[in-house]
């Protein structure tokens, strides 16, 4: 079941967060098997503080992929606080895992020492769509200037690439250095083979790490066709959604 609700807030202040961040200290994103809230968060950034380009490209595949679509992507809970990654479209919205957004009181954009900071509390919120189903968010965030958030902002590819393509991805593991890589695709098939409930997903035969939910995967000539949702340990894949299915 899909769910797309809209509420109000307004951008948390500094030291609220950092407390939480302070009292949670900081985990990694889990890969995979979530269990999901009934409850769909909603969430609101004010006006752009920080530039979140990242501080660091390691591997290959920037040629392709433009690093300054990505950022850090911090979650606050009631309990802990976990790290994960967004990326920013052509038509405002950013993008990430539904499963970093269930739960969370807010979240926080760019380097985890300063963020850009929104609290799904506040009264005057974008709005957020999340799939459950697919494990996919986007924050529209086209009514702000947000110039200040991404440097560069993605497009959507037309289509999957084939079976056996050679694609880019990108994702902040715990050490928050953007990594970009290139992968191949393997196959598309039912999570449920791999322990996950998403019923359509790409096989990707690079394994990531912690942090990299959330991530593009983009196909020749940049666009974004895919997001990560998880990864496979066993057989060291990658699994990701086609973002055919974002809501919204």
């Amino acid at each position: 079941m899909e769910a797309n609700r809209t509420t109000s807030g307004a951008t948390l202040r500094l030291p609220i967060l950092l407390f939480l961040c302070m009292a949670a200290g900081f985990v990694g994103t889990t890969s995979f098997g979530l269990a999901f809230a009934d409850e769909t968060p909603t969430s609101a950034p004010g006006a752009p503080e920080v530039q979140l380009a990242p501080a660091a490209v390691v591997a290959a595949g920037a040629d392709v992929l433009d690093p300054n679509t990505v950022t850090r992507l911090t979650s606050y809970t009631r309990h802990l606080t976990e790290g994960g990654t967004a990326f920013a479209l052509e038509d405002g919205r950013i993008v990430t895992v539904a499963h970093a957004l269930v739960d969370a009181r807010g979240i926080g954009l760019g380097d985890v020492d300063d963020p850009f900071l929104i609290d799904f509390d506040a009264p005057d919120a974008p709005v957020t769509t999340v799939s459950r189903l697919h494990d996919l968010a986007s924050v529209d965030l086209s009514d702000l200037d947000s110039t200040g958030l991404f440097g560069a902002r993605a497009s959507l590819a037309p289509q999957v690439p084939a079976v056996g393509s050679t694609v880019v991805m990108a994702g902040i593991p715990e050490s928050g250095r953007l990594e970009i890589v290139t992968a191949q695709v393997l196959a598309r098939r039912d999570g449920v083979e791999f322990g996950i409930g998403r019923p359509d997903v790409l096989v990707l035969d690079q394994a990531v790490s912690t942090g990299w939910s959330g991530g593009p995967v983009v196909d020749d000539q940049g666009r974004v066709f895919a997001v990560i949702v998880a990864v496979e340990r066993t057989s060291g894949v990658t699994l990701a959604v086609p973002i055919e299915h974002l809501p919204g």
